[in-house]
């Protein structure tokens, strides 16, 4: 080459490919998980046609008192009731598996009064199963509180509240489900938590709420 002329640069060619393989990459990517969402839509689909999942219901429908007193020494409250309560499971397909480790609380205006539990059972299809629970506790009650509840005694309009938390698991066929843990707040307004006398429920409204 002379001393004047120019060198020429060697070309390489340009990595033209790794734009197009990267779209290549993210469409595949994109159809996978179309197929994904797309098959768990149709086992979904295929599960409510099939199964038609109704959600169970609860109630309670008695109420009795065997002990409520109180302990002016220590401002000490002792409580022992039954609740008699009713689950019906309206599927004609689905059994349900109620667990161990049930918890239940009955609270007057935010104390706690007594607690207990359910038994562990299986419910099968259109079922309905009462359950007497039996609670039971000692529990601290400041003076004004007492004063409270014995005036809503005296008036017959006593507001108490029932917690319930259940594992709970749904039965098809032979094949258990994944547990989740069902939790009912029931609102109750009684005339009476007297041991002499038999309460009677006045009024009575429900919540329930399901953890995964």
């Amino acid at each position: 080459m002379g001393k004047g002329g120019k060198r020429s640069v060697p070309r390489y060619p340009e990595d033209e490919d790794k734009g197009g393989g990267c779209c290549g990459c993210l469409c595949w990517c994109c159809c996978f998980l179309f197929l994904i969402v797309a098959a768990l839509s149709g086992t979904a689909a295929y599960f409510f046609f099939v199964y038609k999942p109704k959600a169970p219901s609860y109630s309670v429908n008695n109420m009795s008192v065997s002990r409520f007193d109180f302990s002016s020494s220590d401002l000490t409250l002792y409580v022992k009731l039954t609740a008699s309560v009713r689950a019906e499971n309206p599927n004609e397909m689905i059994g349900i598996k109620y667990g161990e480790g049930s918890h239940t609380v009955v609270s007057y205006r935010g104390t706690p009064l007594c607690s207990g539990k359910l038994p562990a059972f299986y419910q099968g299809y259109k079922n309905v199963t009462v359950m007497d629970i039996s609670m039971e506790g000692r529990h601290g009650f400041g003076s004004g509180l007492q004063q409270a509840l014995e005036e809503s005694e005296k008036l017959g309009d006593i507001p108490l509240d029932i917690f319930v938390s259940v594992p709970v698991e749904l039965r098809l066929g032979t094949v258990d489900l994944r547990e989740v843990r069902v939790n009912v707040h029931c609102a109750l307004v009684l005339d009476s938590v007297s041991p002499k006398k038999k309460p009677n429920i006045k009024s009575a409204t429900y919540q329930a709420n399901v953890e995964f």
